[in-house]
């Protein structure tokens, strides 16, 4: 006889993998297209953008050595990544291609890579080595988000960016070719999802008997989902499992996500805030709320659902003061056991609840990408 917690995740793949009540390919590839073109296609076009104002930032402070300029800096750094938590839950197609995903934001690090790779590649090479061309083929923890982080936030940073040494040359034109780097791989994705007759997004209107990814639409919106899933998997599991720990006495705020540059819950609200939007829908169309109500017949589970993803959002929001401080501190730490009791809940309200309305299969780890 199978243990009860083996039966319940047999119970839920099966239940998962009858079809929504009613639910035809042609509404699957509506909702698909739908999703794509007003969730993703426009957070990708926003990321480009925004990370696009890197690279002239970085620029800008190696030339002038001010520390006026190295603040302008950091603050194009907070925009970027804002673009970046607001895209992250999205892991398939040009993403995953050349290993963009980790390239882009290697994270977590339980062996400090980054710090490693990072100081061996300042100890080796001068500073007309780093260059954008070189950084791309190297380590993926040294090409993106965290590499960058750590030469602007860690102690010191703005002050050794400013001065004129050969170690803040080298610093600097790492600085600039992780800038470079990052805003390459952001442009060649939103190019490759929307830009011309290949672009993936028309791509995923084509699932077929004859397609090379895609048999049918609902496999698509599988892949729709488990973007869904992950946005709120990484804050329930890593952004707030991993610092929060048992206690507050036994918290560990330095494994949270970005905790040197202080965006730790920043990122949190965004990703929650991503996921809500997913859900409900952007610039108009279908959405899996629509889907649920419309086609599934699920009204009370939608309910749930939109009260759910604002709940939490809302908690997460009113949190005062930082995470990097707050799990730490006992007066601080209830509203942060309370943020994650309620991702936890709306985590398991997705893989129990809303897959088997949708009629995909939750038989996966979306962050492992199976």
């Amino acid at each position: 006889m199978m243990p009860f917690a083996r039966f319940t995740a047999f119970f839920f793949l099966l239940l998962a993998a009858v079809p929504a009540m009613a639910a035809t390919e042609d509404d699957y590839l509506a909702l698909n297209k739908s999703v794509v073109s007003g969730h993703i296609l426009s957070r990708m076009k926003a990321f480009a953008d925004v990370v696009s104002g890197l690279p002239p930032a970085a620029e800008k402070a190696c030339v002038s050595r001010t520390a006026a300029d190295v603040k302008a800096l950091q603050a194009a750094f907070g925009k970027a990544m804002d673009g970046w938590e607001g895209i992250q839950h999205v892991r398939f197609g040009p993403v995953e291609f050349f290993s963009r995903g980790s390239r882009i934001f290697f994270w977590p690090d339980p062996r400090n890579s980054v710090g490693r790779q990072l100081g061996e590649l300042l100890a080796k090479k001068a500073a007309g080595e780093i260059t954008e061309a070189a950084i791309a083929k190297d380590s993926v923890a040294v090409q993106g988000f965290p590499a960058l982080e750590r030469l602007l936030y860690d102690e010191g940073a703005v002050a050794k960016l400013a001065s004129k040494t050969p170690e803040a040359d080298k610093a600097c034109a790492a600085v600039h070719a992780i800038s470079a780097n990052l805003a390459t791989m952001a442009r060649d994705m939103n190019a490759e999802w929307s830009e011309g007759a290949d672009a993936y997004a028309l791509d995923l209107e084509k699932a077929g008997p004859e397609h090379v990814r895609f048999m049918r639409h609902r496999e698509v919106t599988l892949e729709l989902f488990k973007s869904l899933y992950t946005a709120v998997e990484l804050v329930s599991d890593h952004k707030l499992a991993r610092p929060l720990g048992a206690s507050h006495q036994a918290a560990r705020p330095k494994l949270a996500e970005a905790w040197r540059s202080g965006r730790s819950l920043i990122n949190i609200r965004a990703n929650l805030a991503a996921a809500q939007a997913l859900y409900a829908g952007e610039g108009g169309g279908e959405s899996p709320s629509t889907f649920l109500r419309d086609v599934a017949g699920e009204k009370e589970l939608d309910e749930l659902l939109t009260r759910a993803f604002a709940q939490t959002l809302a908690t997460a929001q009113g949190i005062s003061g930082t995470l990097e401080a707050g799990v730490s501190a006992a007066k601080e730490r209830p509203q942060f056991d309370k943020l994650s009791r309620e991702v936890k809940a709306l985590k398991a309200l997705l893989a129990q609840r809303l897959a088997p309305a949708l009629g995909v299969p939750v038989g996966f780890n979306a962050l492992d990408g199976d």
